[in-house]
């Protein structure tokens, strides 16, 4: 399995339209810093599937990027001729084409229970953004950070196994970790989370995310996905300004 094109240069307005996809063959529109578009990533990973990546420019996107995703977002997934988008119905879309390897359970009600866990966890990527907002208004700081710390909390309390799926990951915790890893990376930044850089989140407050998410860590299919801290701490600082550098560290 390869994620082929991973830390490829962004597309950008005028830049021609790859080549039409052979049939049977995948390819993921994305932006290597976005949280949504590693959900499919990661997902895609896990379920041993080739991709080819294109990275786009989402501040200057290419004109026929557009026909792919009528609001020229990421991820989308093209696969026959067709695009399918949103970051929580690619896994979906996946697991119904290739059901011989289904990350999400087979029976119902776990299937569902996977679904609802990983919109409730979507409370942690709302917190990250706000502890970004905090850098320029600092006098925002406490509130954001009680936003986070009850994220969090929240998210330690669904924590009943291992993992969100058990004793092996699942959706919800593909479709999760993209929103913890940028609270990592946030936790790198001075007085913005007061969170232990060394063993994220918090020991102490957060031991079953702590445990979760260094599991995650270790999985092969998370690991070919990690931008390194300093690349990602790089591209936040050119975001924070309205000025992001998509191709940072390439």
């Amino acid at each position: 399995m390869a994620l082929q094109g991973l830390n490829s240069a962004a597309l950008k307005a005028g830049d021609p339209e790859p080549a039409q996809l052979e049939r049977g063959k995948f390819r993921l529109y994305n932006m290597r810093f976005c949280p949504w578009a590693e959900r499919a990533l990661l997902y895609a990973a896990a379920k041993g599937i080739d991709v080819e990546i294109v990275n786009i420019n989402l501040q200057d996107k290419p004109e026929w990027y557009f026909e792919k995703h009528y609001q020229g977002k990421v991820p989308t997934l093209e696969y026959n001729g067709k695009c399918v988008i949103e970051s929580s119905l690619i896994p979906q879309f996946l697991d119904d084409l290739l059901p011989e390897n289904s990350i999400l359970p087979k029976d119902a009600y776990d299937r569902v229970h996977q679904k609802i866990l990983a919109e409730r966890n979507l409370a942690i990527s709302t917190a990250f953004y706000g502890t970004l907002a905090a850098l320029k208004d600092p006098g925002l700081r406490e509130e954001k950070m009680a936003t986070m710390n009850k994220a969090l909390d929240d998210a330690e309390n669904l924590l009943k196994d291992t993992f969100f799926g058990g004793k092996s990951p699942s959706y919800a915790d593909y479709l999760t970790f993209p929103f913890l890893e940028r609270t990592w990376w946030a936790s790198h930044i001075e007085g913005v989370t007061g969170y232990d850089k060394t063993n994220f989140p918090c020991s102490k407050r957060f031991p079953k995310l702590t445990k979760w998410f260094n599991e995650m860590l270790a999985r092969p299919e998370v690991a070919q996905n990690l931008m390194p801290v300093d690349t990602a701490l790089a591209f936040l600082d050119g975001y924070r300004q309205g000025k992001p550098n998509y191709d940072e560290g390439i």
